[in-house]
């Protein structure tokens, strides 16, 4: 069967529109100190190591049928009841600090949007409330819901941020942009954040299943659709970092002050640029990307959890398994209002375990099987494998290096 145009484009956007996210506002906020250059070589640097481990996700995903090449059956069969419980353990402690962090995220925009449009004060307690509820209750309806609203909303968000990035760009100021040529030091707290803006490996399985067993064909998907997220990176990068200043009211040392308001960021920006259409651009793009991300992350962790603790198919079960999808994340959000950067930091320490660190040791011992084999083989050597190792253990401990404060930040 002859692969369609139709399907090879269908399914890169299908990876792009998972790491293409909520993810995506943080990235400026993070970077700010390091300065534009730097943060351009760092993103570049992630995407070819998050390319190499996704590749190597299709090596093993090849080696099993389809329908039954999950993460949890590729760490099983290739790591043994260790490697499965860690896979479960880390989807589930991704998917949980994902959710924590976009219900943060939307629920600052919400208020600071309530404020600006309506001069009315919304405590952010209450917008987390607000926003959990109500897009909540379509995941917990049906997903047949949850696929109408995502679609169409995917489709607008593209939209939105083409237009945003069309209009944002006459405002860059090369002085604003270089002003940070020596800041290399800051890079590392910026690497964890940057890792989860490329974090797509978990649907890699799903599109082996649509596309088939075509190496050829879903290597090039693979290439694509991490390609195209690192350019519209680099230019959202390029647009924010180029009109935001590092100091002044409007600056992101001011922003700083927000503990990494979403909300806070936007109305800068559209302060400093005093365009109409670009706060009616950057707004919209904000706000659908956090429900597209909050959607289609919440999505995948109620079936999780639903498979998890054997809860039916019944509004009764639903419900059971929405109050424990959505519970513990809401309540991180009601008591941290603005940790939108420290839930994204947390998620990336789950994201170096399960699409980096996990990838190799499925691949290494995939080659050492003798039952297994996979039709599609990374060029690679175990040195290499043991750099890649490394490198997701320095993330990690990066990470944990930032959450005690121990590297500089802005």
């Amino acid at each position: 069967m002859v692969v369609s145009k139709g399907q090879f484009i269908g399914s890169t956007l299908i990876l792009t529109g998972t790491a293409v996210g909520a993810g995506m506002l943080a990235l400026p906020m993070v970077s700010a100190a390091a300065g534009f250059l730097y943060a351009a070589l760092l993103l570049i640097g992630i995407w070819a190591l998050m390319t190499y481990t996704a590749l190597l996700v299709l090596e093993v995903n090849l080696a099993f049928e389809s329908y039954r090449n999950n993460f949890s059956t590729m760490a099983a069969a290739t790591l043994g009841p260790v490697g499965k419980a860690i896979a479960w353990i880390t989807c589930l402690s991704l998917l949980y600090a994902l959710t924590a962090a976009y219900i943060s995220g939307d629920a600052s925009l919400l208020s600071v949007g309530f404020s600006h449009a309506f001069n009315i004060h919304v405590p952010l307690w209450m917008s987390a409330v607000l926003f959990t509820v109500v897009l909540g209750s379509v995941v917990f309806w049906s997903t047949k819901a949850v696929d109408r609203l995502n679609r169409g909303l995917i489709s607008l968000k593209g939209v939105l941020l083409v237009i945003t990035l069309v209009l944002l760009m006459p405002h860059i100021q090369m002085n604003v942009l270089m002003r940070q040529a020596g800041a290399a030091k800051y890079l590392w707290a910026c690497a964890p954040i940057f890792l989860c803006s490329f974090g797509s490996h978990t649907v890699i399985p799903s599109i082996s299943n649509y596309i088939g067993p075509k190496p050829k064909t879903l290597k090039w998907i693979i290439i694509c659709g991490a390609t195209l997220p690192l350019i519209i990176y680099i230019l959202w990068l390029l647009t924010t970092l180029g009109i935001m200043p590092l100091v002044g009211t409007n600056g992101f040392q001011a922003l700083a002050k927000e503990q990494g308001s979403v909300g806070e960021f936007i109305h800068r920006i559209n302060l400093l640029t005093s365009n109409h259409w670009i706060r009616i651009g950057i707004n919209g793009f904000s706000n659908i990307a956090m429900t597209t991300s909050f959607l289609g992350v919440t999505l995948g962790l109620f079936d999780f959890l639903a498979d998890a603790f054997k809860r039916l198919n019944t509004r009764r079960g639903r419900l059971q398994t929405a109050l424990i999808t959505f519970v513990p994340p809401l309540l991180f959000a009601m008591y941290f209002p603005r940790g939108f950067i420290v839930a994204l930091g947390y998620a990336a320490i789950f994201v170096a375990m399960l699409e980096i660190i996990l990838p190799v040791l499925m691949a290494h011992q995939l080659r050492r099987n003798s039952v297994l084999s996979s039709p599609y083989r990374v060029t690679s050597c175990r040195h290499l494998f043991i750099v890649i190792v490394l490198i997701g253990i320095l993330i990690i401990g990066l990470q944990i290096a930032v959450s005690f404060h121990a590297l500089p930040t802005l």
